[in-house]
């Protein structure tokens, strides 16, 4: 939203889980309407066992609402529920304002932080997916919002008012998808090919996994630039993959995903899933949450869930507390907590990266007589060299490497240096 005075929001919700789970949802809401440059004026709540048919919200508390609304100048209503399109067209004509739920501020976000033509064609497919259903209360939504929050992405075109065009959009994207999937694979079996370890972040949005690849790759003695690092939800929604190596050679592959969310619309993780598959690839994967906040458990038990959606539950793993320099609120077992800011905890964690990510890997001695120097070249690319010395009949070289590595080459091994 670019716009110098941000748009005055108004927030609501059905009360029907526990209060802590509501308020903890309501907070999280505010702060994607702020991730979207709005302004959360005042929040509204009814407590009840179950929407009401026509308007969501019962009819008195709606009339409350509407009232809450005018004394507040808002103009927009967020509700903290995905609507179905008669509840969202109603509430709207009911309020008499525009009205967006959770469901399609999300995918709004993500409308605004896509930078490349996959993401953005994965948001735009999610977007038409979620209004092909809703297409009336959309086309309310889009005439009087006019602009601003919600409006990112196919806007009010033919599309929202031809189920036929946008069938044909739908089709027309998710073959851009499919071609750019096959791009990925294709960098995916050469890293695969490497034997070279990968590992990738995952967790909740804003729970540091961006910093911690910063660190990583500062640390490392490899080369690759930072990755986009802000304090807000959101900051990354493609994946990013670098090089990290560490001492002693060990040398594995970093990715960074898109961060999950409480009541990620399954929109999202369908039209994602070519982004998210890297997931699936990796050999270890780096579970992180937030170790500040008071809502950490829950956050990590969110990213459980999608992991478990996108099949990578069974992939060994490890818990990262992050941000321990803002103090820990929760501890869980075998997990480590560090600091990126000041260090605190990253021996212990870079000694878990060694022990998990390299277990099937170690130190190895061959001879290669100069007749087999493309045999040596080719090891040279699957395994990383220590140190070697030429001699007389050829080259003797250590190497860190895979033990499947180890025997691809068995005919050279040395099995003892003395």
């Amino acid at each position: 939203m670019n716009q110098e005075t941000p748009q005055k929001v108004l927030i609501a919700t059905l009360g029907i889980e526990n209060r802590e789970h509501v308020r903890r949802s309501l907070d999280e809401l505010a702060g994607l309407v702020e991730a979207v440059g709005g302004e959360v004026v005042g929040e509204f709540e009814q407590r009840r066992e179950s929407p009401d048919p026509k308007t969501y919200f019962g009819k008195g508390k709606v009339d409350e609402m509407k009232t809450m609304a005018e004394h507040l100048e808002a103009t927009l209503l967020v509700v903290d529920d995905e609507l179905s399109g008669s509840h969202l067209a109603n509430l709207q004509e009911a309020v008499d304002l525009p009205v967006l739920d959770r469901t399609g501020l999300i995918l709004d976000i993500f409308a605004q932080r896509s930078r490349t033509a996959l993401s953005r064609d994965q948001v735009e497919l999610a977007q038409l997916e979620y209004r092909k259903t809703r297409l009336r209360g959309v086309g309310i939504y889009l005439s009087r919002q006019g602009g601003g929050i919600g409006t990112r992405g196919p806007g009010e075109t033919k599309l929202e008012t031809d189920r036929r065009a946008l069938d044909l959009r739908i089709a027309e994207l998710k073959k851009n998808i499919e071609e750019a999937k096959a791009v990925l694979d294709n960098q995916r079996k050469r890293r695969l090919s490497q034997f070279t370890p990968r590992v990738a972040l995952v967790g909740y949005t804003n729970s540091g996994k961006s910093s911690l690849m910063n660190y990583l790759i500062e640390r490392s003695d490899s080369h690759g630039a930072a990755i986009p690092e802000k304090d807000m939800l959101f900051t990354t929604l493609e994946t990013f993959v670098r090089k990290i190596e560490l001492e002693e050679g060990r040398i594995f592959y970093l990715s960074d995903t898109v961060g999950f969310i409480d009541n990620l619309p399954h929109g999202l993780i369908e039209a994602f899933k070519a982004t998210l598959e890297e997931v699936l690839y990796a050999d270890f994967l780096l579970l992180l949450t937030d170790g500040s906040s008071e809502h950490s458990f829950e956050q990590l038990e969110v990213t459980r869930s999608v992991l478990q959606e996108l099949g990578a539950q069974t992939i060994p793993s490890q818990i990262v507390l992050t941000k321990r320099d803002l103090g820990t609120v929760i501890e869980v077992p075998g997990a480590v907590s560090i600091s990126v800011k000041t260090g605190e905890g990253i021996d212990e964690f870079l000694e878990i990266i060694k022990e998990g990510v390299f277990e099937d890997y170690q130190e190895d001695t061959f001879f290669f007589p100069y007749a087999s120097s493309d045999r040596h070249a080719s090891l040279m690319s699957e395994a990383t060299l220590i140190e070697q010395e030429y001699t007389e009949h050829g080259v003797e070289s250590v190497f860190f490497a895979h033990r499947a590595v180890r025997n691809k080459y068995l005919e050279f091994y040395v099995e003892d240096r003395q």
